[in-house]
């Protein structure tokens, strides 16, 4: 059985714009998209929901020259910071074809800036580099989170109390972190008045959206803005969903691409020696390999997009005690994997059968009793050397073995753990620096002994990616 488990680094490979930065460089072109007056206008007036903003959109819409207001892949890639990248991207697939129209364009400028989650991201574009550190950030996000409500529950304050100042109170760095989300409100600073300037004290509020009954003198709701954040990180997720389906999900070949690995043996020198995956484990959101290359089957255990998208964003788990207590569960993956129903179950197939093996054993003497020793000898060694066996070739492709994915390295390293069960790995690399970093994170999760074992018994091998061959023109280079 052959199996491929791949992550982001696999639709890199294909130069598909699929990293963080990819997609928040496209967003920020978007937004500073100009649509025209009238639909800032819109966007400047308070318009309660997406229904009623397409409702005013298309009473303007006809009046306008949709063409002036759609964007192609140029426009929409001009200020990436990958720029060598997405010239690839260009030479390989017909980026003609990418537009976002009118519609989608306003649909995406209106989500994006009702979206808090969005306004912090971009505020740390510079800080975030990969999807990673966009799990780190929620991270800081919850983490002041929590800070703040100890804040309030150690202080006990008094929320009657008019005077109440929350600067006085909160960490500094809490109150940054969470400034971008709408759960304070500011009075005071300067202001002018006739031509003068007056200065008044700064007092820091809880917004009245986020207390008991909307009154800031019932006190702070902590379920209410943590609704709100979930709502919002869903909210985000569709944004990014639509990323996909409207732009990387078009993106066609110009011609065939292939996978190649040369062989070493000295009989097929020289030979593609990819093997052909029976079965995809796909950490990604995309169906890169079904559609660029065969059918095969795939199971996604972070769920997928599309129109019934059920992608999983978020983060490994809580270590925070007071986010537990108030179940902030939702930010998790393996909450979102068991709410959305993702392909979370992972080798399940082989671990059963580990243990039906296990039983075997145990059971063997007591079922063959005093037969023939030959017999039982020739039975025992059948079961020993051949029902043992799960004969598993597993490649992993693009995933970068982080700690956030710890549950499932150990399941996959795991499987020759009381035998050799016939399970080889072979973990593709980029490049040297990042063999360095796959080894650091593995070393880290299994342990010195477990990867030198695995090393030392062959059932481990580090190999250089294979090579995505993009049959272009000959003045085109290859791609690895």
């Amino acid at each position: 059985m052959n199996i491929l488990i791949v992550g982001n680094g696999f639709d890199l490979s294909h130069y598909l714009p699929t990293k963080y930065d990819h997609f928040m460089d496209v967003m920020r072109a978007i937004i500073k998209k100009d649509l025209g007056k009238p639909i800032q206008d819109v966007f400047n007036n308070s318009v309660d929901t997406f229904p009623e903003l397409i409702s005013k959109v298309l009473d303007i819409k006809s009046a306008l020259d949709e063409k002036s207001y759609q964007m192609n892949f140029n426009e929409l890639f001009f200020k990436s910071r990958d720029i060598k990248f997405i010239n690839k991207t260009k030479q390989i697939y017909d980026t003609a074809a990418i537009v976002v129209d009118f519609e989608d364009l306003v649909e995406f400028q209106y989500k994006l800036k009702q979206n808090c989650w969005f306004q912090y991201f971009n505020n740390h574009v510079e800080k975030i580099k990969t999807w990673i550190d966009f799990e780190i950030k929620i991270e800081e996000v919850l983490g002041s989170f929590g800070k703040l409500i100890n804040s309030i529950d150690s202080n006990n304050l008094d929320f009657n109390n008019l005077d109440l100042n929350l600067y006085d109170f909160l960490d500094k760095n809490c109150i940054k972190v969470l400034e971008h989300f709408p759960i304070f409100k500011e009075v005071g600073g300067v202001y002018k008045v006739n031509g003068k300037n007056f200065a008044m004290p700064k007092q820091l509020y809880l917004n009245s959206k986020f207390c008991h009954g909307e009154a800031v003198t019932n006190g702070f709701s902590s379920s209410s803005f943590l609704e709100y954040l979930i709502r919002q990180l869903d909210d985000f997720i569709e944004i990014f969903n639509s990323y996909l389906e409207l732009i990387i999900d078009k993106l066609k070949p110009l011609k065939k691409l292939e996978l190649f690995m040369e062989s070493k043996s000295l009989l097929e020198l020289g030979e593609n020696c990819w093997m052909e995956p029976n079965v995809i484990y796909s950490f990604n959101y995309t169906n890169t390999y079904q559609r660029l290359h065969n059918l095969v089957r795939t199971e996604y255990l972070h769920g997928s997009h599309g129109e019934n998208q059920n992608i999983v964003l978020g983060i490994s788990d809580l270590d925070d005690d007071t986010l537990k207590k108030i179940k902030a569960f939702g930010f998790t993956k393996y909450h979102q994997k068991l709410f959305k129903d993702t392909d979370y179950l992972f080798l399940d197939t082989y671990k059963k059968k580990i243990k039906q093996h296990n039983l075997k054993i145990e059971y063997f003497e007591k079922d063959f009793g005093d037969s023939d020793p030959t017999a039982k000898k020739l039975a025992r060694q059948n079961l020993m050397d051949v029902d043992s066996k799960l004969n598993l070739n597993v490649q992993v492709w693009g995933h970068s073995l982080d700690v956030s994915d710890k549950d499932y390295i150990i399941d996959l390293f795991s499987l020759n753990d009381d035998m050799d069960r016939n399970v080889r790995v072979i973990i593709f690399y980029f490049d040297k620096q990042a063999k360095f970093s796959l080894l650091n994170n593995l070393l880290a999760i299994l342990g010195k002994d477990k990867v030198e074992q695995w090393m030392k018994n062959k059932w481990l091998e580090f190999k250089p990616n294979p090579e995505v061959k993009f049959e272009v023109d000959s003045n085109l280079e290859e791609a690895s």
